[in-house]
């Protein structure tokens, strides 16, 4: 992809974006029934658009976006 992480993450949601709204999809016609299909992993693509945005926040000084949070847990007692 691109060097810079901004426009990588960019061009990760537009093709993200292609894919969710049957722009990349391949049609297979037998007679006349037409199967419609795209190949991809969603989950993996969510995660490099994550990771572009975390590297491309670091490169502009802003604190990256937190994805894990501790749990807080009180005990009451009885």
């Amino acid at each position: 992809m691109a060097e810079d992480p901004c426009i990588e993450a960019a061009e990760l949601r537009k093709i993200r974006r292609d894919l969710v709204t049957g722009e990349k999809a391949t049609s297979t016609r037998f007679g006349e029934d037409e199967v419609r299909f795209t190949k991809a992993d969603l989950g993996r693509l969510d995660g490099l658009i994550a990771e572009a945005d975390k590297k491309c926040a670091m490169l502009e000084g802003r604190a990256p976006k937190r994805t894990r949070y501790a749990m807080g847990a009180r005990f009451r007692p009885y």
